[in-house]
């Protein structure tokens, strides 16, 4: 079912707290009372997984379901550390019946699960069974709720998962009371978000240090010209700003094209300036790239002219569309910013882009929000 699940049970865990107090010592984190706070209750509910296994061992039974934890629910905006401190959550529990999944592909299984299922009576109730056989404490990356279909199985799906005893953790970067707003017959939604709350402790990490922000501030953002040292410089920018993420080098589908990548989490994107700008694209393709994505890099943006004025266009296209929804951009080039074009039929636009570039570098810019477009999304990323 999971992204992931089993693990050996031999070791001696290493609790929540003590894995947050080893990153700040390494310099790993600063000292950040909100994330303080959210260690202190993931070691609450860790301590309490753990009393529970113990005596379950000792009694030689399975866990009982009244018993769960309450576990907790932390949002805030990107950067903030959230998805770090919950997978350090996961990984000490010492225990199999465990799952850490997005909650994207969550959805994903159960829609197939109830498909195999279609004709037999009560299917919900089968896959809350199976995902409680499989686990006891569910980690949600990334909870959000987009489409009608979702918001209805989840509420029938969450109370049965709940009453089963199931301890959930999660992260979001939306409050509980903002989940699926505005959605279609959200007031039959409204019983899932005051499940939520009642069963997890809801924080928000938002006062806290925005880690990303951190790593974009600390380097520049656009390197010239195109060398063995910056396409070492660029690899690691992505190596440090998907940290802790699960990191993918398929090709992701974007509007039903396939795109190659050099690398891709949830919400950062790396490609080749060949693979977004010299291929078919249209700025359909560009929308969607900055709905899923708040970070990119592009790699290897050649001299613009206007015998590739296609390709300058594309570009273009892309830098004025993730500069209005305030994604974030990296960038190797052949050139410097003021130097990047020397052609006569894209003046205009590119005495913009060169403007926007400029500023996408600014502290101001880096600290904006990432804009969504509303409406589900047509991403297939596996």
């Amino acid at each position: 079912m999971s992204d992931h699940n089993s693990n050996p049970t031999s070791f001696t865990p290493v609790s929540p707290a003590e894995r947050y107090a080893k990153a700040l010592s390494s310099g790993q984190f600063l000292p950040d009372d909100a994330q303080a706070e959210a260690v202190h209750e993931l070691e609450r509910v860790w301590q309490e997984l753990i009393n529970r296994y113990k005596a379950s061992k000792k009694a030689f039974r399975r866990f009982r379901r009244q018993t769960a934890p309450k576990g907790v629910y932390m949002w805030g905006g990107v950067g903030r550390g959230k998805t770090w401190l919950m997978d350090q959550f996961f990984d000490s529990i010492p225990f199999r019946r465990k799952t850490r999944m997005h909650f994207h592909h969550f959805m994903q299984f159960v829609h197939k699960e109830l498909n195999k299922l279609s004709g037999q009576r009560n299917p919900l109730d089968i896959v809350a069974d199976q995902i409680y056989k499989d686990a006891v404490v569910i980690c949600f990356d990334e909870f959000f709720v987009s489409n009608v279909t979702d918001a209805m199985i989840l509420s029938d799906l969450f109370q049965k998962l709940f009453n089963r005893g199931i301890t959930l953790v999660a992260t979001s970067n939306i409050a509980p009371d903002g989940l699926y707003k505005n959605g279609i017959h959200r007031d039959r939604f409204l019983p899932t978000i005051e499940m939520v709350k009642t069963h997890c402790a809801i924080l928000n990490v938002d006062a806290g240090v925005d880690y990303r922000l951190r790593v974009l501030k600390q380097a520049q953002l656009f390197k010239s010209p195109l060398s063995d040292d910056n396409k070492v410089w660029m690899a690691k920018r992505f190596t440090a700003l998907t940290t802790s993420q699960v990191v993918s080098e398929e090709p992701i589908n974007i509007n039903n094209r396939v795109v190659e990548t050099l690398g891709h989490t949830e919400d950062v994107l790396w490609c080749d300036y060949r693979e977004l700008c010299l291929k078919p694209r249209s700025p359909s393709d560009f929308i969607e790239i900055a709905n899923i994505y708040n970070t990119v890099l592009v790699s290897n943006v050649p001299h613009l002219t206007d015998l590739l004025s296609e390709g300058t266009r594309r570009f273009i296209y892309l830098v004025d569309e993730f500069y209005d929804r305030g994604v974030k951009l990296l960038l190797t080039s052949e050139d410097s910013i003021i130097e990047i074009y020397d052609g006569e039929k894209l003046a205009f636009e590119i005495e913009r882009t060169r403007s926007r570039l400029l500023e996408m570098q600014s502290d101001e810019y880096l600290q904006s929000e990432h804009r969504l477009i509303k409406g589900d999304s047509d991403l297939a990323v596996e």
